[in-house]
């Protein structure tokens, strides 16, 4: 009987037959799984980029939230809140701040009464990591060099608000006399005098909390600072050099208002030393702590006006939080 099909192994021959042409995948199929993969990476990979720079805003908010407490515990404790350097070529804001955010052993082996030219190389390239934006950098750097061939330091992202553009162009933000609307500003000469290149008796700021007339809720005390991104750790014009170094006032200090808006992005050039503005490496905002000690993030594009009345501690003008 030829037609019976039932002869034993026939089927189990067949099976086997086309298990092994079904085995493994063709080259078209696997290019199409290699592509699909390809838009999914495509597609996640922004979305992973937000979410790590969303953490890094975050922790550059947490700094200065700690700066901002850190001030109220200065002010506390000496009645005054600290200036941005008591002399010129002395130390600054944020050497007087290291008590308060638990860097008092750092602090103690600075020579507070002494010029920066003076310390101890080996203490000004120490700094806390709260100085840092992790959006900027990845961990504490120290500068290349430094005004006048003195000992390298520790570098920083933020900077005391010294005010507005109304004492620009007269450099009333960074004089020892005279007029400025800021709350960081450099201390008054009559006050700190130097004998024998040495402060003379304790450091003295020009301001409390009740110099800040606007009201602590509508005055920013520490921000962001621009730096060019070409010149990182590079001093003077470029002013990222030492935090410690009280040479140049836009290394810790900024100004902003009609005529120095915030940099509207990381990489905005600007003539060396011409414009100590604001800024920030994070997309299209830049971070801040108010006198309250609140923290906010402004819109890069904010408008001048508006800064102008956040950085002036007494313009006597009002700042509402639409504006903001």
């Amino acid at each position: 009987m030829s037609g019976n099909t039932d002869v034993p192994g026939a089927q189990d021959t067949f099976d086997c037959t086309r298990m092994n042409r079904k085995q493994g995948f063709t080259l078209v199929e696997l290019l199409v799984v290699i592509s699909i993969i390809g838009v999914l990476v495509s597609m996640l990979l922004p979305a992973v980029q937000s979410v790590r720079e969303a953490a890094r805003r975050t922790e550059c908010l947490n700094n200065l939230k700690q700066m901002g407490l850190a001030i109220h515990s200065y002010e506390g404790a000496h009645k005054q809140i600290p200036p941005s350097r008591p002399a010129d070529g002395f130390l600054t804001w944020p050497t007087l701040l290291l008590p308060f955010m638990e860097q008092k052993n750092l602090c103690n082996e600075f020579d507070m009464q002494a010029p920066y030219a003076m310390q101890d190389p080996n203490v000004v390239n120490r700094g806390a990591a709260v100085m840092i934006c992790p959006s900027r950098r990845s961990s504490v750097e120290i500068s290349n060099s430094e005004s006048h061939d003195w000992p390298v330091g520790v570098v920083g992202d933020y900077a005391g608000n010294a005010g507005s553009h109304v004492h620009f162009l007269d450099f009333g933000w960074t004089l020892f006399s005279g007029d400025a609307d800021g709350v960081f500003n450099s201390g008054l000469a009559k006050d700190n005098p130097v004998v024998d290149g040495r402060l003379v008796g304790p450091i003295k700021g020009r301001y409390t909390f009740t110099s800040v007339s606007d009201g602590l809720s509508n005055t920013i005390f520490v921000g962001e600072k621009h730096l060019d991104p070409k010149h990182l750790r590079e001093p003077d014009g470029w002013a990222d050099g030492c935090i410690y170094n009280g040479d140049q006032p836009a290394t810790f200090t900024r100004i902003g208002g009609i005529l120095l808006q915030m940099a509207r992005s990381a990489d905005a050039g600007f003539p060396p030393g011409e414009q100590p503005v604001w800024g920030s490496a994070h997309p299209g905002t830049s971070n801040f702590v108010l006198g309250d000690g609140s923290v906010h993030s402004y819109d890069v594009d904010m408008d001048g006006e508006v800064l102008f009345r956040l950085c002036s501690r007494n313009d006597g003008l009002s700042v509402n939080g639409d504006q903001r």
